[in-house]
């Protein structure tokens, strides 16, 4: 009967486990570097290209907001001679000019931000990708000043809604109508039309009406004045932290 001698691995050292271990580590370890720096990175770019995103948006809003300024400009300076004919003695030989200002006195001038890019980050909560705190802020308290821009144009939306109320007791509607051209401006009737009544109390209460239009466009000209100087102090915040030019 054959015996075999049962042949013996040396045994490992404690230190082959140890270098073993520490190299999966490593690698592990390595790994986990590696994708948090490829996740920074990926959220680095989003960042940016969020920026230059907002900074599109803010020269297309000063744009817009100079825009509006000169309309609300010229609308004061209407109402302001439409308030003075409302209450002048001549007043039946200013017809043409009084049914031109009265259509045009409850226009309005709508503000159209361009918000795409705020509103993209607030729903899908990527505010977080703002990391300069500065910045951030800025961008929060710009946007937040269309809060007070919507409360004035509300009230400005009311004051012309009571305006027409009472201006369909004084201006002739046919002729109202008449002077609205295919493209919606206002065109001046030829002659002297008259008013349906030159009753002064109805007369001084139209123009205070007025006066409460010219008022609120005189606030909403000042609110969108402001959030245009905010603009650009924004653009120049973003250029500085973020080093643009």
């Amino acid at each position: 009967m054959e015996v075999h001698a049962h042949t013996h691995t040396p045994r490992k050292k404690w230190t082959h486990y140890f270098w073993e271990f520490l190299m999966l580590f490593l690698a592990v370890f390595c790994g986990f570097l590696a994708e948090y720096q490829l996740e920074h990175q990926i959220e680095k770019d989003r960042e940016n290209q969020y920026i230059q995103s907002i900074l599109e948006d803010l020269r297309e809003d000063t744009v817009v907001l100079s825009e509006n300024i000169s309309q609300f400009n010229d609308h004061l300076k209407r109402n302001d001679t439409l308030i003075r004919l409302l209450n002048s003695p001549d007043i039946k030989d200013r017809g043409s000019d009084l049914y031109y200002l009265g259509r045009r006195a409850s226009r309005s001038v709508r503000l159209a931000i361009h918000d795409a890019t705020i509103q993209q980050l607030k729903n899908s909560g990527g505010m977080r990708l703002i990391r300069n705190q500065k910045v951030s802020k800025a961008v929060i308290e710009y946007y937040n000043r269309l809060i007070f821009i919507d409360y004035l144009q509300a009230i400005a939306f009311n004051e012309a809604d009571e305006y027409r109320k009472m201006a369909i007791d004084i201006f002739h509607p046919v002729l109202f109508n008449d002077i609205i051209m295919g493209d919606n401006s206002v065109m001046r009737p030829p002659g002297n039309p008259v008013l349906l009544t030159y009753e002064p109390k109805l007369l001084i209460r139209l123009s205070g009406m007025v006066s409460y239009l010219r008022n609120t466009k005189l606030g909403l000209a000042k609110a969108e004045e402001e959030m245009k100087d905010a603009a650009k102090e924004l653009i120049g915040l973003i250029k500085k932290e973020y080093h643009l030019k």
